[in-house]
């Protein structure tokens, strides 16, 4: 898809917003071709990195506050000040609820990683065939095992590494809701 093309859609999909927004946003995604051509990508890929122009839309959406009202006079946002009460209780809320365990979340995450890296390391280890001596002053495994434990433990430590990544995003995602959730708290 040209670079017209994708604003032209995108440009019909944000149809909801006023016209200075607009504006604003379809000259952000034009610099973000402008970019994508110096390092030599053609509309295209730059498109297809951008991503759907409907769904681009649906999340300007979604980050929109339609809480303004649409007659003529109350065309800038109106002030909300956060609610005072349910702020204090939700910092209280945070702090000794969600903060311990939250950090007991992140230093799981943190030993899926080192048990990944460490596996792998091991894997590693049997694969170079390193002296394993002082430990195993009975048995030294032949090359064909040590070859195929040292392949089996790196595709395993890689493994656990991949599960933490999408054990990183899915709290990612829980966390990103989470706030938004105290946003709506307390400006509601």
């Amino acid at each position: 898809m040209t670079k017209a093309e994708y604003l032209n859609k995108l440009k019909s999909y944000l149809h909801y917003l006023p016209e200075s927004e607009v504006r604003e946003i379809l000259l952000d995604y034009e610099e973000h071709f402008i970019i994508g051509k110096e390092k030599g990508k053609t509309e295209d890929e730059i498109s297809k990195e951008l991503g759907d122009p409907r769904e681009v839309a649906e999340s300007i959406r979604s980050t929109y506050d339609f809480s303004t009202k649409n007659d003529a006079k109350a065309n800038t946002q109106t002030n909300r000040s956060p609610n005072a009460i349910i702020l204090i209780l939700l910092i209280v809320l945070n702090v000794i609820f969600v903060f311990g365990p939250f950090m007991g979340l992140v230093g799981i995450l943190i030993g899926f990683y080192a048990a990944g890296f460490g596996i792998a390391i091991g894997g590693f280890g049997l694969l170079l065939r390193l002296p394993v001596n002082f430990v195993l002053s009975t048995y030294i495994p032949g090359v064909v095992t040590s070859t195929a434990f040292g392949i089996g433990l790196i595709a395993m430590g890689f493994l656990v590494v991949i599960l933490g990544i999408i054990l990183s995003k899915l709290l990612y995602k829980l966390c990103v809701l989470y706030i938004q959730w105290n946003k709506k708290l307390v400006y509601s």
